[in-house]
């Protein structure tokens, strides 16, 4: 009976981490959604490039635009992802499928990811990290506020990432003449 209780937490962490990661992917990959091809030709809420896009689907590449088609192979390519690192002995934490997902599976089992794959991985992982604090914890004790010590640049509400005014904003003056 404690297997089958360790096996369905595993998998329900398993699951958690997957959307708290591609949920971090998409707003580090296209915070604002934009449907315009990126610098090399990625597409979509994730930013998949076309080979990649093909790894996991027949669909045509200029779906990837459509939330449904995109979160169907964001799904396929972080198990493929996941399993790839686990099966190299790599722990398939939140980071490393972040890294892998910005420079490639085969770099990050070589130990050959560039410092900009390793700043989006760390970016990717804050996030993920900021969505499990929020995740509602089932308690018999009533919820305490948490009340920030010192004003957040950005804040999380449901499934959406906002931006928040700091009290003393900074001043722009723009000159004309």
């Amino acid at each position: 009976m404690l297997m089958v209780g360790v096996l369905v937490f595993t998998i329900k962490t398993a699951a958690s981490d997957r959307w708290e990661t591609l949920r971090a992917i998409n707003w580090v990959e296209n915070p604002t959604n934009h449907s315009q091809a990126g610098r090399f030709g990625e597409l979509g809420p994730y930013q998949f490039r076309s080979s990649t896009w093909k790894m996991h689907t027949s669909r045509p590449f200029s779906q990837a635009v459509q939330r449904a088609a995109a979160d169907e192979v964001a799904v396929k390519h972080y198990e493929w992802i996941r399993k790839n690192l686990a099966n190299a002995g790599i722990d398939p934490s939140p980071f490393n499928i972040a890294l892998a997902w910005n420079c490639g599976v085969n770099a990050v089992m070589a130990g050959r990811a560039p410092n900009v794959s390793y700043d989006y991985a760390e970016r990717v992982s804050n996030i993920v990290e900021r969505l499990k604090e929020r995740a509602p914890v089932v308690s018999e004790e009533p919820a305490k506020p948490v009340v920030p010590s010192q004003p957040e640049r950005w804040d999380i509400y449901g499934d959406e990432l906002y931006f928040r005014v700091l009290r003393d904003p900074p001043r722009f003056v723009i000159a004309t003449g």
